[in-house]
């Protein structure tokens, strides 16, 4: 496999654990549901773009994809702990658990 390849299943697998904890997490001290809420996420329907912007899980990860190609085309080894998060997440089951919640909006 390519050096190409794997920057890209990295950046991916990323991607992709970067927005579930924008989206859905709590994180430590609450900062991810203080951060949502300080946006307008919680609204109903969001007012604010930022708020707009973290109420959709989709669009989410198209901004959060766009700074992890910039992560990954300076450094990409930076994102190898949330890739490897990320991928023990999906392969534990809990991609499944995302979908279904995006589903119950």
């Amino acid at each position: 496999m390519s050096t190409t390849a794997i920057e890209l299943i990295v950046a991916a697998l990323a991607t992709w654990r970067l927005t579930v904890m924008l989206w859905y997490e709590l994180g430590p001290f609450d900062v991810f549901l203080r951060l949502r809420t300080w946006v307008g996420a919680y609204e109903i329907p969001p007012q604010k773009l930022l708020g707009k912007l973290f109420a959709c899980f989709w669009c989410l990860s198209v901004w959060v994809g766009l700074g992890v190609a910039l992560v990954a085309w300076l450094w990409w080894y930076a994102l190898i702990p949330f890739a490897l998060s990320g991928a023990a997440i999906l392969l534990s089951g809990g991609g499944r658990v995302i979908w279904e919640e995006m589903n119950n909006e």
